[in-house]
């Protein structure tokens, strides 16, 4: 089947957002141009299962309020569907069955399409596709490292991140440690020095300055936690980057 043959089925689509965990489904018209837009920016992908082939094409999106890559699932005999992996096509298979259903719950659905991508496309998503014991559930790592992401430049603890997923400080820190193999203090403090680094590229922005918009309260805590990391303090690292110099 190709791939226009495919776009001109109907079929259904949902956008995952994978920071706020929710799904919103998509038809008709505005399904037909989520599926040209992303074609148009070679960001979907399509993957056929093994089945009846009596399902339409489904697409899963992934975006806050506009796609910015999906997968174009499509059910085919058992004979003639390729796809990469057995775990994909399972992930598939479900995904598809829970879109069967009228009221599914909507963060199952999320947590089985980002497993799906992590398990398709391991470089486009940095949280494992089956939750290690212990650990977070992939879309929880996902939300988590978002959330964390968007608020480098800010005061905050485990404790407002474990909200996010009504856990406790103690128990997040130590589900994110077995997902990610550091604990979120430490995974926030590399975050915010590789941030420092490219705003260091700049010789005009003063180190207090980067200081501030890396979340770190004091210049001297900056100092402190950068020449740990990195092994020399800002200022000599700002230095290599100076012409016929370079970072290590």
């Amino acid at each position: 089947m190709s791939f226009n043959a495919a776009i001109n089925e109907p079929a259904l689509g949902f956008l995952v957002d994978p920071v706020g965990i929710s799904v919103s489904c998509r038809s008709d018209a505005l399904l037909r141009q989520t599926l040209v837009a992303l074609r148009a920016q070679r960001a979907l992908d399509i993957v056929d299962y093994p089945g009846t082939a009596g399902r339409a094409p489904l697409l899963v999106a992934y975006g806050a309020s506009v796609a910015e890559w999906g997968i174009l699932l499509r059910e085919e005999p058992v004979s003639q569907a390729a796809t990469s992996c057995a775990p994909v096509a399972t992930l598939c298979t479900l995904l598809a069955r829970l879109a069967d259903q009228r009221d599914f719950d909507g963060t199952v659905f999320a947590e089985v399409a980002l497993a799906l991508r992590a398990a398709h496309a391991p470089g486009k998503a940095r949280t494992p596709a089956w939750r290690v014991p212990g650990g977070l559930a992939p879309w929880q790592c996902e939300r988590a490292i978002a959330w964390m992401e968007q608020h480098l430049d800010a005061s905050f603890t485990s404790d407002d991140v474990a909200a996010l997923f009504g856990m406790s400080a103690g128990h997040f820190t130590r589900a994110f440690r077995i997902t990610q193999g550091v604990s979120p203090r430490q995974w926030i403090l590399r975050r915010r020095v590789e941030r420092a680094k490219r705003l260091l590229a700049d010789p005009a922005v003063a180190l207090s300055h980067v200081a501030l918009c890396c979340g770190f309260s004091e210049q001297s805590h900056f100092t402190r936690v950068f020449n740990r990391i990195v092994g020399v303090p800002p200022g000599a690292w700002r230095r290599r980057l100076e012409p016929h110099g370079s970072p290590a």
